[in-house]
Formats: C-alpha cells, sequence, structure tokens
C-alpha cells in the first residue's frame, strides 16, 4: 500500500481507503428504506479486517449508513487497535431526510457517533452537504473548531454537494480536509479547485470515484435499482444512458480488456493526481475489495496521459446521450 499526506495535518492515510455505505446497508429516513442493500454481519467483518491486513489505514462512515450500523461495525473491528488506523465520519443529515447544522444536533451526533465507534476521539469529523448559505453564515467552523478544542475530534471537514460550495470552503480554509465528488465521468474539479485545495493544505477525500458503480462497466441503458437505492431517484434516463455511452467511449478509446479494465483505469486515473489524498470505493463482497486493492501494484499515469484522458472524456461529456431506440 502506498501512503499520502493528508494535507496540513500531519498525518497519512492510505492511498486507497475504504467507504462503508454498502456495510452499513439502509437508514430509515422519513419513514422508508434508503440506501445499500445490506450484507451479513461476518461478511462485513471479514471486508474490514481483509482491508487493514492490505495496509488500508482509511475508513470513512456516516451516522446514517445503516442507522450507525457501519460505526459500530468499525468500533467493534478496531477497537483494539484504534491508534492504526484513520476513522472519518460524517454527520448533518435528519431522520426526516433533511439535514441540520444547529451546535446541539450536532453535537448530539458527534456523542452518539463515539459511543458507536466506542472510542473517546474521531479523527476526522465531516459535515454532509451544507448549503452555500449555511457555509456563508461561519456557524458550522465554530461548532467544529468547539469540538477540537474539547479533544473529541482531531481534524474537521466537509462533505461537498456542489463544486461551487467546494469553491468556497477553500476560500475560507477554516476546514482540514474536503470530500468531494469526483471521477472519470466528473472531472470539473481538475479545472475548478483540485490545485487550490492542495496549495491551501487542505487534503481531498474523492467518495463515488466509480461514479455510483457506472465506471465498474455493468450498467446499460435498462439498468434499475430497488426503490431502496438512492441511485434509483437520479441514475435512469438520460443521464444513465450518457453516462453508459462516456464508459463505452473511454473503453474503447483505451483498447480496456479484462486484465485492465474500466474499473482499474478509473480509479488509477484519480490516483495519478498529486492533489488527492486517498479515494473511497466500497465494497460488498471480498472479491470486489480484492479487485479494488489490485491497483496497488499499477504504475501510476504519466501526466502526459493523464492529460489526455482528461481532455478526452470532457470531450465524452459535452456530447449528448444516445437515444433508447440507438
Amino acid at each position: 500500500m502506498k501512503y499520502r499526506k493528508f494535507g496540513h495535518t500531519g498525518i497519512e492515510v492510505s492511498e486507497i481507503g475504504l467507504g462503508t455505505a454498502q456495510l452499513g446497508g439502509p437508514s430509515l429516513l422519513n419513514g422508508r428504506r434508503s440506501g445499500y442493500a445490506g450484507i451479513p454481519r461476518e461478511s462485513a467483518v471479514a471486508i474490514l479486517e481483509t482491508a487493514f491486513d492490505s495496509g488500508v489505514n482509511f475508513y470513512d462512515t456516516s451516522d446514517k449508513y445503516g442507522d450507525g450500523e457501519a460505526e459500530r461495525l468499525l468500533g467493534a473491528v478496531f477497537r483494539e487497535k484504534r491508534d492504526r488506523v484513520v476513522i472519518a465520519t460524517k454527520c448533518g443529515i435528519t431522520s426526516e431526510g433533511g439535514h441540520s447544522f444547529e451546535k446541539g444536533y450536532l453535537a448530539g451526533c458527534l456523542e452518539s457517533s463515539l459511543r458507536n465507534l466506542k472510542t473517546d476521539y474521531i479523527d476526522l469529523f465531516q459535515l454532509t452537504k451544507p448549503s452555500l448559505a449555511i457555509i456563508e453564515r461561519g456557524e458550522i467552523y465554530e461548532t467544529l473548531d468547539r469540538f477540537k478544542r474539547e479533544g473529541k475530534i482531531r481534524f474537521s471537514g466537509i462533505s461537498t454537494g456542489t463544486d461551487q460550495e467546494t469553491v468556497r470552503l477553500i476560500e475560507d480554509q477554516r476546514v482540514d480536509s474536503l470530500q468531494i465528488f469526483y471521477n472519470l465521468l466528473h472531472t470539473a474539479p481538475e479545472e475548478l479547485f483540485l490545485d487550490k485545495a492542495f496549495r491551501a493544505g487542505m487534503a481531498l477525500v474523492v467518495r463515488s470515484p466509480l461514479s455510483s458503480g457506472t465506471l465498474c462497466g455493468g450498467h446499460s441503458y435498462e439498468t434499475k435499482f430497488r426503490r431502496e437505492d438512492d441511485r434509483s431517484s437520479y441514475l435512469h434516463g438520460e443521464t444513465l444512458r450518457k453516462r453508459v455511452d462516456m464508459v463505452q467511449g473511454i473503453i474503447e478509446m483505451n483498447h480496456l480488456d479484462d486484465a485492465y479494465g474500466i474499473l482499474h483505469f478509473s480509479l488509477n486515473y484519480l490516483l495519478s493526481s498529486p492533489f488527492i489524498s486517498t479515494i473511497i470505493p466500497g465494497a460488498s463482497r471480498i472479491g470486489q475489495l480484492d479487485e479494488i486493492l489490485k491497483l496497488v501494484h499499477r504504475e501510476r499515469m504519466t501526466a502526459e496521459k493523464f492529460s489526455e484522458v482528461g481532455r478526452f472524456v470532457r470531450t465524452l461529456g459535452n456530447m449528448p446521450a444516445a437515444s433508447s431506440a440507438s
């Protein structure tokens, strides 16, 4: 495993981290189940133990992954080796499915996460998608700074909702890290802020590095998701068709095959950027994790290749989606 500096924090994290949404399973939001289907606890534990044994030390979770189940799994598995892992959790989503960033609400979420994780501190405490208006008010910074002074969190972060909000957070420079939406099908961060964040000493954590599974190569125009799967609300129609077309274009342009497929190519692209601290793909099976970890031995792209691929996918992104009849 290779490790990278986590912004200006002084710690190093595995360049391949692990997202735990799949391990936690669905949450009850506004009376309905939402999220990934659950997996057996023994399978989730095996995935965490395999990741740790492979050198993964960065684990991203949330109080809403399985209504805290993902946090409880991390607490159980890593309680005896707490000082050897970096645990990042998130809060800000309410049980009604809305958002709250009031001091009292966040403090309650923090205490709950500490109990779930069986720890007296959280390495990285992140807020989930505060709006630009909330960011501009500045109260969230004061709350996060207070948690630091109390010793309950080491570092603060924001999981951003839009690129515009990310740019504002970089300008403010009041948190230690940003969790951003960035992948081969959404490369706008390269032009908007990656270098700015890096120069400001802010760590960058990449979520959805496989574009909600599209960059695994298994989606088609006919792909449908369970009603409780979050992807059912946005990954359909023209959006789905355009992503499928872009993936096919990337495969053909780079002559990808089973030996070096779209999954490895996509993750390798992200890790070929010097500005990224870690990526957090998820896994619901040991086989998926093993496939992701093969990337450890893959040579990173040259700067020239990285630029070439980036230009090509931006061209694809400007093309209209094919019709479902084509």
